[in-house]
């Protein structure tokens, strides 16, 4: 796969492959989009070259040495003095104001760019914020539900401590007691052993309706 021009050349080098297309062709071309490309490699090519003499400028010689910062500032220079060599051609050829027209539509193809990024990480922003505004809700909601439950478990525990202490409250002492730790049927069967067992030691005296008394015993 063959690199876009852009992409394999220097700052320097596609400025003056930019230049050097548009000087041979400017006579030649019918309108501005003959060399449009060219002025746009141009354009590159002195960011390039810019971005590359701010970087020497903010290193020690010692890093780069003397001659790369020179070089750096000469190509910077020559840059500019062929702008204003392609500009005047430019302006010869298509008419007074052409450059500035293209400098203006530059910019706001730039601006426009920029004002892209700039509602796409608006957008980013504002979609995060729904994001964690969601997450927020639902922490919220979860710690809602388990208060929710919780209060219904203490109450449920509570209710049933009513009911049994309630259902309870209906045996004497001994069996209360069995019934608040054992639970009421367990407390039940236990009174009814114990009702069984004294029947079975204890002399039951039953009136007789002639008046006689009767007495049974059952023993063991």
């Amino acid at each position: 796969m063959v690199e876009p021009v852009t992409a394999v050349l220097s700052g320097i080098a596609l400025f003056k492959q930019a230049t050097s297309f548009i000087k041979d062709n400017i006579n030649t071309v019918n309108d501005i989009s003959g060399v449009a490309k060219q002025i746009d490699q141009m354009f590159t090519g002195q960011q390039q070259i810019n971005k590359q003499r701010s970087k020497d400028a903010n290193s020690t010689a010692n890093e780069l040495g003397l001659s790369n910062v020179t070089e750096s500032i000469i190509d910077a220079k020559l840059a500019q003095e062929q702008m204003r060599e392609i500009k005047n051609m430019i302006n010869l050829r298509f008419g007074h104001g052409t450059w500035d027209e293209i400098l203006m539509e530059r910019k706001r193809r730039i601006d426009a760019v920029k004002e892209e990024k700039k509602i796409a990480r608006k957008k980013k922003m504002q979609k995060q914020k729904e994001m964690m505004d969601v997450a927020k809700q639902a922490s919220i909601g979860i710690g809602v539900i388990f208060t929710i439950v919780a209060m219904c478990v203490i109450a449920y525990v509570a209710l049933a401590e009513e009911i049994d202490t309630a259902e309870c409250m209906v045996f004497k002492p001994k069996y209360y007691m069995v019934c608040m730790n054992e639970g009421h049927e367990y407390a039940l069967i236990e009174q009814q052993l114990d009702i069984l067992e004294y029947k079975n030691t204890h002399i039951i005296v039953k009136e007789n309706p002639n008046g006689i008394n009767s007495t049974n015993r059952t023993c063991d």
